[in-house]
């Protein structure tokens, strides 16, 4: 696995190049319609980062990260694969705190929050075969049911992480799942919606993912094609793993038709205040000159 981070490309903005770190960016940079930006340096968004290298640690700690949200069930955090072998990494690179624990992370550390979209007896075999299934369907339409199926399931999730972004001074964040670009392209899409950056650039953020998991194609489809539920379709496969803008399009399509849009699941469904929502745009808003 050690070769893996050899092979790992030094990626240009918005990306930042974290040692250990698959598909590592800020989500930051993007011009909105109504003449802002959206603030860099405060959300991050990434593949699983509990094997991130001691000189990674140090950027992210550079770049100010309090708050790592792990949206992985347990039977994906417990799942060791032989691939990581040889990686030095502590046994726990974040700090957990016992759930409704109100003492303070140690000076200097970062807080990992795990906020499962899907509950273990959701994340079974059979649940997890649908899912695999629908992802690797052709064109955007199993896409766009099986993030309606992360919609459905991640509420709590999403509340704690839009809670989070909800304060009035939010400390720098990582939201992540697995690969970083289901689970968390959807709740990314959900706050860049939110502070009116257009549907065509969501898209367009989200298809980054092809390549900051590029180097990672080789294991990411040999790991796949032992699934039971996708042996031998190496061409549903390809389709799982990547990130076309199209399957952005058409999800944010399904959001207008089944929820009125990204505001109207976080106040309905998630269960936001107008208060917390106009916050989470305050706090990602800027006069910055956009980037992208």
């Amino acid at each position: 696995m050690a070769e893996l981070f050899d092979k790992a490309p030094e990626l240009p903005p918005p990306f930042v190049n974290v040692t250990g770190i698959a598909n590592f960016r800020d989500i930051g940079g993007y011009s909105t319609t109504d003449k802002h930006s959206i603030r860099r340096g405060l959300v991050f968004r990434a593949a699983d980062p509990s094997k991130v290298q001691p000189e990674g640690l140090a950027k992210l700690k550079e770049l100010g990260v309090k708050k790592v949200f792990d949206l992985r069930s347990i039977p994906e955090i417990h799942k060791q694969g032989p691939e990581w072998q040889g990686v030095e990494v502590e046994k726990e690179v974040f700090t957990t705190k016992p759930e409704g624990s109100d003492e303070a992370v140690p000076e200097g550390e970062i807080e990992r929050i795990w906020c499962p979209v899907f509950r273990n007896t959701d994340y079974g075999p059979d649940q997890v075969a649908i899912r695999f299934q629908n992802y690797a369907k052709k064109g955007s339409e199993g896409f766009v049911k099986a993030y309606a199926d992360i919609m459905a399931n991640g509420p709590t999730a999403y509340r704690t992480i839009l809670t989070h972004l909800a304060q009035p001074n939010p400390s720098p964040c990582i939201i992540h799942c697995t690969a970083g670009k289901d689970r968390t392209g959807v709740i990314c899409a959900i706050l860049y919606l939110l502070c009116s950056v257009p549907a065509t650039t969501v898209a367009k953020e989200y298809s980054l993912t092809d390549t900051g998991l590029q180097h990672l194609v080789p294991l990411f489809t040999e790991r796949l094609l032992k699934n039971p539920a996708l042996v031998g379709n190496e061409e549903g496969v390809k389709n799982m793993i990547s990130a076309q803008p199209e399957k952005m399009a058409a999800t944010i399509e399904m959001m207008k038709e089944v929820y009125g849009g990204a505001e109207g699941y976080v106040r309905e469904v998630v269960g936001l205040s107008g208060e917390q929502i106009e916050q989470i745009r305050k706090n990602f808003l800027s006069d910055e000159e956009a980037v992208f």
